[in-house]
């Protein structure tokens, strides 16, 4: 399964991939997921063009200032971040903590 290469491919996921992405991570533990947010967010702030500079970075960053990013909609949002910014590192997070299944199952939608 070849999974999306490039930032504008990544941005043109439908409205109902991104929905299933944002299913999946209902299923995820409160543990898992103020495990996996921390390191995610790392990922969206150090893309190689910076951090976000769009409608979901200022979502981020307003979660991050409120401090509501380790949260069902912080991982929700900082996963589309974190694939739009750097795939194989957000996968890697995911492969390294208890969201194995979480990863296996993007890569299925992707």
């Amino acid at each position: 399964m070849e999974l999306y290469q490039s930032k504008e491919k990544l941005e043109l996921l439908t409205d109902q991939k991104r929905k299933e992405l944002y299913g999946l991570a209902k299923d995820v533990s409160k543990e898992t997921i103020e495990e996996v947010c921390p390191a995610l967010l790392r990922v969206c702030m150090n893309g190689p063009k910076g951090a976000l500079k769009n409608e979901l970075g200022r979502v981020i960053f307003h979660l991050q200032k409120n401090e509501r990013i380790s949260t069902l909609i912080g991982l929700q949002k900082l996963l589309e971040g974190a694939l739009m910014v750097d795939q194989k590192e957000t996968f890697e997070i995911l492969n390294s903590s208890d969201a194995q299944d979480l990863a296996n199952k993007i890569k299925a939608i992707l």
